[in-house]
């Protein structure tokens, strides 16, 4: 039982240590953003999925998960954490992402970004006595990126993304780097109350000194005006030194919500 308690301990100070930066950080950021256009926003999707995959490939989870992918803060300044657990409750990884745009125009946009990041991972370590035990490891790592998107009409859209990232701590150095290319298809119409979301995208990664590259495409479906949608993920290994499945997939339940916040000086009451 005591391998148990430490994990529900490690896992209760986590959510509230992430409270405590989200009480003290987020709304000081939101006013230094938010002085003169006086609007914010606070969104996000919640979803169930049957298999846990990560942007990363070696980073999936690769069994049932939770995931929560949430944006908070203005017009160019956000905080987005996003945090996945198994459906057990352990935690898988927690990401806490600072973004910035630079440029935020009608068809141009681009930001940058970067996060300290947290990977947990179960292992048998040998107690006092000699016996092997489970016990719950977190990987630290710190990432930044760069991501400049253009809007051909108000439902196609071309984007870019380099991501790199290197360990933190006493674990052995491993730097990865992430770059992609890909076309997103925003709100298709399938009818006059469905439609999908389709972002297909090429991309390389390597990881230390090995490296391969991929393809992988995110899909929804949802209802207009209807919080919840299905979505699935599909990714296929094209050359790779990197050890992954040659096809990783899922399928999830997503519930999606976005309401913006307008600053008053004189709030009424």
């Amino acid at each position: 039982m005591k391998p148990c308690r430490s994990k529900k301990n490690r896992l209760t100070f986590i959510v509230v240590l992430m409270a405590t930066l989200w009480h003290y950080t987020i709304p000081e950021a939101y006013s230094q953003d938010n002085q003169s256009s006086g609007t914010g926003h606070f969104r996000g999707n919640i979803s169930v999925t049957n298999n846990g995959l990560s942007l990363i490939p070696a980073f999936s989870l690769n069994r049932p998960a939770a995931i929560f992918e949430l944006s908070l803060g203005g017009e160019r300044l956000s905080f987005d954490p996003e945090m996945r657990f198994a459906l057990d409750g352990q935690p898988w990884s927690f990401i806490f992402w600072w973004r910035y745009k630079i440029i935020k125009s009608e068809k141009f946009r681009l930001h940058v970004g970067a996060h300290p990041a947290f990977i947990f991972e179960n292992k048998l370590v040998a107690n006092g006595n000699g016996t092997m035990v489970q016990s719950m490891e977190a990987k630290r790592f710190f990432a930044g990126e760069i991501s400049p998107r253009y809007a051909l009409n108000e439902k196609v859209t071309v984007s870019f993304l380099y991501l790199a990232g290197r360990s933190l701590g006493k674990v052995p150095f491993a730097l990865n780097q992430f770059v992609a290319t890909g076309v997103q298809f925003n709100r298709v119409s399938l009818s006059e109350k469905l439609f999908f979301n389709a972002s297909p995208q090429l991309f390389y990664l390597k990881m230390n000194e090995k490296d391969g590259y991929f393809a992988s495409s995110s899909i929804v479906i949802g209802k207009k005006d209807f919080p919840i949608s299905l979505g699935s993920i599909i990714s296929k290994k094209i050359v790779s030194e990197i050890e992954v499945d040659n096809w990783i997939w899922n399928v999830s339940l997503i519930y999606s919500f976005n309401n913006e916040f307008v600053k008053r000086s004189n709030p009424m009451l």
